[in-house]
């Protein structure tokens, strides 16, 4: 009763929370040296300092992802890839972590009446849940609940949740099948170290496993019969603007603003020593002076700028829905996709100009530049940013080619 009571006693709300938005990513910025501080530990231990994610807890970054009936803040998905951004800037890694932690646990933020009750009414906290979908796992119904098994690899930030969101194919007790998202509380399973890559060493992307863990029914979310953000006739737990963002383009959004950040922290740091670095074999005593370097500067820096333009759009996008309560069309989806895969075009070919100004001391252990420019190729290789798959999504849906080559939640 306590946890209806604390969920439906909230007023309805409408609009963001302005203002704890800029808190928010003024908070980012004022943790920018203590993730420099520490980025060294994600490349060694391959998951965040203690001190990184205690501090990401103290700022209050996991109520973004909550709604303001369960407590959090009610921030817009622009506020959401602001933080991740400034992040980013510091150590890709934390930004990665934030952004995939609070995408996961706004997901479960739009599941029904049970399962929000199960999760954000079951403690005084702010849940944090890490989240994978593919490859599913397998669930069986059994009596009173279900029972999972599978591995879950790319469990990104999983050392610091509390939850784990599945992706599960499922067999009813009519042998029936079907699919959707289990949540296993963290004693119910274990995590394999499996993360060794060039990139986004921080963020501890390893692999979860699940045997014979009994979840009961109010802790699955049945994507097959609701889809990502439906909503049934009665549901209670519903009416926040972030209730009715669009699946994927919210979490596309967010991730690119991880990868733009990481591109402008890199930028600050060429222009920067650039005022006393020489150019080797010639007369330039300052790179600064060298008129080709100005040129591609410039040219770094607009592409840059056009890739956070584009972010920021699809994020207003979402936001809009959000506000109207409406859900994106086809059209819009598909025209996201392909900007982000702009985005992402723009900002690799941002990052390789940048490194040839840096040159290769940028390549050194030491030097900061080297865990962005990783951190930030690896990400943009993540499946939903390839852009040779967002300009195919884009054209086929321009033409009118149906199917599409994904399934509508996932474009």
């Amino acid at each position: 009763m306590a946890t209806q009571i604390k969920a439906e006693n909230t007023p309805h709300l409408t609009g963001y929370n302005l203002e704890a938005e800029q808190e928010m990513v003024g908070r980012a910025r004022e943790l920018q040296p203590l993730l420099l501080k520490h980025a060294s530990y994600g490349d060694e231990h391959g998951v965040l300092h203690p001190d990184v994610f205690a501090a990401l807890t103290d700022a209050g970054f996991w109520a973004m992802a909550a709604p303001r009936r369960w407590g959090g803040l009610g921030t817009s998905a622009r506020a959401m890839a602001a933080v991740g951004y400034e992040l980013a800037k510091a150590d890709p890694s934390v930004g990665w972590v934030y952004t995939v932690l609070h995408g996961t646990t706004w997901v479960a933020s739009l599941g029904p009446d049970a399962l929000q009750e199960a999760i954000f009414g079951s403690s005084a906290d702010h849940p944090v849940i890490c989240g994978i979908a593919n490859p599913p796992g397998a669930m069986v119904e059994v009596d009173e609940g279900y029972v999972v098994n599978g591995r879950w690899p790319y469990a990104s930030g999983s050392a610091h949740a509390g939850w784990a969101q599945l992706g599960v194919a499922t067999t009813d007790l009519d042998g029936n099948h079907g699919g959707g998202f289990a949540y296993l509380r963290r004693e119910q399973y274990t995590i394999e170290n499996t993360w060794h890559m060039m990139g986004m060493k921080g963020t501890g992307s390893n692999t979860i496993v699940a045997k014979d863990a009994f979840i009961p029914k109010a802790q699955f979310f049945n994507v097959a019969k609701l889809g990502i953000g439906g909503h049934e006739p009665g549901k209670r737990h519903v009416g926040e603007p972030s209730d009715y963002w669009p699946f994927m383009p919210f979490l596309r959004a967010t991730a690119h603003a991880v990868v733009a950040g990481a591109a402008a922290g890199i930028m600050e740091r060429v222009m920067e020593a650039s005022h006393t670095r020489p150019i080797v074999y010639t007369s330039y005593s300052r790179q600064a002076d060298a008129v080709m370097m100005q040129g591609e500067l410039g040219k770094a820096a607009a592409r840059i700028s056009a890739a956070e333009a584009l972010t920021f759009k699809n994020c207003d996008l979402i936001d809009q829905a959000g506000l109207a309560h409406e859900r994106l069309s086809s059209g819009q989806r598909a025209l996201s996709k392909g900007e982000g895969s702009l985005a992402v075009s723009l900002l690799n070919e941002a990052i390789e100009q940048l490194m040839f100004l840096a040159g290769s001391s940028a390549y050194a252990d030491s030097n900061p530049i080297q865990r962005l420019y990783r951190d930030a190729s690896f990400a943009m290789r993540h499946v939903a940013n390839l852009p040779y798959v967002g300009y195919e999504i884009l054209g086929k849906s321009m033409l009118g080619i149906e199917p599409n080559i994904s399934l509508p939640d996932f474009i």
